[in-house]
């Protein structure tokens, strides 16, 4: 489930390192004074934490794309759920990427006793250098296989096609439908582990309809990439701000032009950026039907400068109007709001490549229609994970 097309705020999974566990280690201090004996195997593995990978899809498609980023994020001890939005949440695969492998090396030279000799000493320091090499080439096998194990596993699954022959499937599946199903999918597996998940993902892929906004707290820490063939600025930022109001961590929201390799980029790196989202006071910013910025207005947007100026940060400037007003003046009066934010951010070292304008309209209202609160400014910000 980085570039205009492919905003995001996320990803990822828990850190990974290399262990060693051995048995025994008060034998070392009494190896004889050679260097010659060695301490029990050293057994090398990775720590990974375990993760899910939950994908919701539309009726009618082969699974491609889905193929495409299990197979570009496939790690281990992850558990994969791909579900049909057929009404039903038909899962069409459930299955568990393999463990990390293992790999056995020597065990480490043990060293001499005290008095030994300058020979005893030299021969032992040559031991050492050698088992250190071995350790060091048994790390680097360890995470080649366990990197090929994954990879082979995901490339094995082989999806079915969606819905075929499902006439009573439906035929527009809504952004809310397809959360409250990868929801209570995500729901279902934490459940049944136990709480041992350390990452929680969810993918949403093929999105018909961008319309329905997900419950509040329904995405709870969830990463989520949506993608859709009925693309729209407006309504792809809106969709995002809703996916980071329902709980979600980060979100990536991707029109139909978007390739494969894109999605691979996305996955991998993209959503390891932090998101800041910033609702900022209307009353402050903006008078009555105006898109001027008031002189109280640098005082608020001042902090978000520093933020922005960030190597690898970028920011989409949401705007927002009141109801009094047609619907066309509304929807302009959003947009020149949104792009007077984003001038004096530019004015103050903001690169404008990096900021995107979405106008609104008068949507998503926070207060009573005509209440000053709803013309308003939201900064979605996504900076590099520290």
């Amino acid at each position: 489930m980085k570039g205009t097309s492919a905003r995001c705020g996320y990803l990822a999974a828990g850190a990974v390192a290399i262990i060693a566990t051995t048995a025994g280690c008060s034998a070392l201090l009494s190896a004889p004074n050679d260097g010659s004996s060695a301490g029990p195997p050293v057994t090398l593995t990775e720590r990974v934490t375990p993760s899910m990978l939950v994908v919701v899809a539309a009726p009618g498609r082969t699974g491609q794309r889905i193929e495409q980023v299990v197979t570009a994020t496939a790690r281990p001890r992850e558990d994969l759920n791909v579900i049909e939005a057929d009404g039903r949440g038909r899962v069409v695969v459930a299955s568990q990427s393999p463990a990390p492998a293992k790999v056995v090396v020597p065990g480490k030279p043990a060293p001499p006793a005290n008095g030994a000799s300058s020979y005893q000493e030299a021969r032992y320091e040559k031991a050492l250098a050698r088992w250190r090499d071995e350790l060091m080439a048994g790390r680097r096998e360890v995470s080649s296989r366990t990197k090929a194990d994954a990879g082979h596993w995901a490339r094995t699954l082989r999806l079915p096609p969606m819905g075929t022959g499902q006439s009573s499937s439906p035929a527009v599946v809504t952004l809310d439908e397809e959360c409250h199903l990868a929801a209570s999918a995500v729901s279902g597996l934490i459940d049944q582990a136990g709480g041992r998940f350390g990452t929680k993902r969810v993918v949403l892929l093929d999105v018909r309809n961008l319309a329905g906004m997900p419950q509040r707290g329904e995405l709870d820490g969830d990463d989520v990439i949506v993608l859709t063939s009925q693309w729209s600025d407006t309504e792809a930022g809106a969709a995002q701000e809703d996916i980071l109001a329902a709980g979600a961590a980060r979100a990536a929201v991707l029109g139909p032009e978007v390739t494969l390799a894109q999605i691979d980029q996305l996955v991998i790196e993209g959503l390891s950026q932090h998101v800041v989202t910033e609702a900022l006071s209307g009353r402050a910013l903006f008078a009555n039907n105006s898109s001027v910025l008031l002189p109280s207005a640098a005082r608020i947007l001042a902090p978000l400068v520093g933020l922005l100026r960030r190597p690898g940060a970028s920011g989409i400037v949401n705007g927002y109007a009141s109801t009094p007003g047609s619907a066309k003046h509304n929807q302009w009066l959003s947009e020149c709001r949104a792009t007077a934010v984003a001038g004096f951010l530019e004015a103050r070292g903001v690169p404008r490549s990096s900021l995107q304008v979405v106008g609104h309209g008068a949507s998503n209202l926070i207060s009573s229609g005509a209440s000053g609160d709803n013309r308003r400014v939201v900064v979605v910000i996504e900076e590099p994970a520290a």
